[in-house]
């Protein structure tokens, strides 16, 4: 255990090198829980906590390695982020699954110079939980995921989708499906929004059961100089036939490493 940690811990840190080609988001900002389709070399840190008090918060961080090995092969690697409940220091706390997958897009057009761009690819994601605790933390659990990714855009809107298939490899992980989509809009080179409507069929509601899922997301992104994003959402869930929607608000952080940099700099 601790040499796999230690092999992903080299992984993740190990200088960004490889090629990805220019501006490889197409002019499209990636969306809060859909893996971005386009080939990139970046960093992702992200961190969300849920406002529903009466089943106690949950929060949730983690950091996200994408590696691109050419245009159209690419990986990512997740790291065991942390997995606890409130108070801290008294609930639970866990490190969460390690995912390592490996993405192949090889359907892409335009750029982001160009008034419309795409990319369509497909994604192979195995999850594996070293030490699960189902009674904490329902559903989750060592799984392999198989899904399709797009991303298609028209001047300054877009679409972007992330279709898949989980089945279950041990721990409390469900099978299921899952239609992830949203639509984006970009105001100034800095400012965009969008908006995200997931529905699954790999939710647990509250006595444990797995069931349909509804999620919405209106989200906001901001770019911070070439290599940084920053992007805020609140999400609102409903699992099964429960009354109301339970939030939970969202943060990321993107830094990108691409061989684009040097010539955003000179130019």
């Amino acid at each position: 255990m601790i040499r796999i940690l230690i092999i992903l811990f080299i992984l993740i840190c190990q200088p960004l090198a490889v090629f990805a080609g220019d501006d490889p988001d197409q002019g499209m900002s990636r969306a809060w829980n859909i893996e971005e389709p386009w080939i990139e070399n970046a960093y992702y840190f992200y961190a969300s906590r849920d406002n529903d008090a009466s089943s106690g918060h949950a929060l949730n961080a983690n950091v996200e390695r994408d590696m691109a090995f050419s245009r159209q092969w690419g990986a990512e690697i997740d790291a065991p982020g942390l997995m606890a409940t409130d108070p801290l220091g008294k609930g639970t706390v866990a490190p969460g699954p390690t995912n390592l997958g490996i993405k192949y897009a090889p359907w892409q057009w335009g750029d982001a110079g160009t008034d419309s761009a795409g990319v369509i690819d497909m994604e192979l994601e195995g999850g594996w939980w070293a030490k699960p605790k189902p009674l904490s933390f329902p559903g989750v659990g060592s799984n392999i995921t198989g899904q399709v990714l797009i991303g298609l855009r028209r001047s300054s809107r877009w679409f972007q989708g992330q279709y898949a298939i989980t089945r279950r490899l041990g721990a409390d992980a469900r099978n299921g499906w899952s239609a992830n989509s949203a639509i984006g809009q970009r105001f100034t080179d800095i400012w965009s929004i969008q908006m995200e409507l997931d529905i699954n069929h790999t939710s647990v509601n509250n006595s444990g059961a797995t069931r349909l899922g509804i999620t919405w997301t209106p989200q906001i992104s901001a770019q911070i100089g070439h290599e940084w994003v920053m992007l805020i959402g609140e999400s609102f869930a409903r699992i099964g036939g429960q009354a109301g929607y339970t939030s939970t608000t969202n943060v990321l952080f993107e830094y990108r490493f691409d061989n684009d940099k040097e010539d955003a700099d000179n130019a």
